[in-house]
């Protein structure tokens, strides 16, 4: 007869801090030079999604406005984004940030020979502002170990991620999302306005 082996439901610490970020490791290896060995890289861990519907109830809890209201002003937020886009304008969203479309093309030596042909896309460029600039200068981070329930703390908050790990805590929390991806290996700047 066989036994039944009990799950072991992984539990982490949650944030210390407000501006605290999980992270893990991943093993990456250099495309560029396949020879040289694969290295580690810090992966911020995500715990789940917030969708429309997560900012429509926090948006309710922080002002007067009903749900419906909230709902139809992000409604119309939306249509009025793409429009805005559409019309080639730099979408100014205070101290969040801006937003604009970008493309990318194929090079040609004489003007005169660039044509709509040589666009291959366009994507959406977003440049944070001053508060999510703050924000990332303000990060600290923890790291998610292997073993459920534990967490190793960096101890510096210098927004880069450098710090020593200082041991583990031991957490009651409970996440039940799982890495949906991150930024490894390198900083990418999407080009200022």
């Amino acid at each position: 007869m066989a036994t039944k082996t009990k799950a072991v439901k992984k539990t982490f610490v949650l944030p210390i801090t407000e501006n605290q970020v999980f992270y893990t490791t991943v093993k990456k290896h250099n495309l560029r030079d396949k020879t040289k060995a694969p290295l580690y890289y810090a992966q911020v861990h995500h715990a789940g999604r917030a969708s429309l519907v997560t900012l429509q109830s926090r948006l309710c809890q922080m002002s007067s406005l009903s749900k419906g209201d909230v709902q139809s002003v992000l409604s119309n937020l939306m249509d009025v984004i793409m429009d805005l886009l559409r019309e080639g304008k730099i979408i100014e969203l205070g101290q969040l940030g801006n937003m604009y479309i970008s493309v990318r093309s194929k090079g040609m030596e004489v003007e005169k020979d660039f044509t709509s042909a040589n666009i291959k896309g366009a994507h959406i460029r977003f440049v944070a502002g001053t508060d999510l600039k703050q924000l990332m200068k303000s990060l600290s981070y923890l790291k998610l170990s292997e073993d459920a329930g534990t967490a190793a703390s960096d101890t510096k908050s210098d927004g880069k991620g450098n710090g020593t790990d200082s041991g583990n805590t031991k957490g009651d929390g409970t996440n039940t999302g799982g890495n949906t991806g991150g930024s490894t290996g390198g900083d990418s700047d999407g080009g200022k306005i």
